[in-house]
């Protein structure tokens, strides 16, 4: 697939942050993480394309490395308001904790490995956000009342849930590369740019379904 083509769809998720930007002092504090992570997530997508122009790889491929670990707290932050770990501080902070020591052992331990894809890191925490998207939904589907279509905790589960299904197994087919076939890794990586535009659009769909913040709303009444 053309460059080009990859990257205009990278930047589908400029919907959901202009929704995001938009409604931000309107919604639920809550939900603050998951707007800083798609603002994030596509202010990276234009960096990645600069650096990728200018033929600097060492860095283009730190800064995905220090994304990753962004990404997985940003998200874990957001499990966190939605009351996954049950709103205990310690057991959150402990999270966060875990999460930054493996990102160190893997990505920068020994000095210079930051330069190299962190693919194991890459593994492990999709893995994490898969378990604590179906936990959430799980949770979601027996507490929750109202049409699920008209909740943004299913939106965003959904969309992270394939995200990093597909993440996962691109990640896993760079460990051993060597034993891929060209073709599959072409289909995969074409079938990732699609479910990552899907998934863009499926975050854009949350952002207008995410609540407004309640002294907001009691202002109005």
């Amino acid at each position: 697939m053309d460059a080009t083509l990859i990257y205009i769809f990278s930047l589908s998720s400029i919907f959901a942050m202009i929704i995001g930007i938009v409604r931000f002092r309107n919604i639920n504090p809550a939900y603050y993480p998951f707007i800083y992570n798609i603002t994030c997530g596509f202010l990276v997508e234009v960096t990645v394309r600069e650096l990728t122009k200018a033929g600097k790889p060492d860095i283009l491929i730190s800064l995905l490395n220090i994304y990753t670990l962004i990404d997985c707290c940003l998200f874990t932050w957001l499990f966190h308001n939605w009351g996954l770990f049950n709103r205990n501080r310690k057991v959150f902070l402990s999270i966060l904790t875990a999460i930054f020591v493996v990102w160190f052992v893997i990505s920068v331990f020994p000095i210079g490995k930051i330069t190299t894809p962190n693919r194991y890191f890459r593994i492990v925490y999709s893995f994490a956000l898969i378990f604590f998207s179906v936990s959430t939904f799980n949770k979601m589907i027996v507490q929750e009342r109202g049409n699920i279509f008209k909740n943004a905790k299913f939106w965003i589960c959904i969309g992270i849930i394939i995200f990093y299904t597909f993440f996962t197994l691109i990640c896993v087919a760079g460990v051993s590369w060597q034993h891929v076939s060209s073709v599959f890794r072409r289909n995969l990586q074409s079938i990732n740019v699609f479910s990552n535009c899907l998934v863009n659009i499926l975050y854009a769909i949350a952002m207008l379904w995410i609540p407004r913040n309640k002294r907001f709303t009691n202002l109005l009444k």
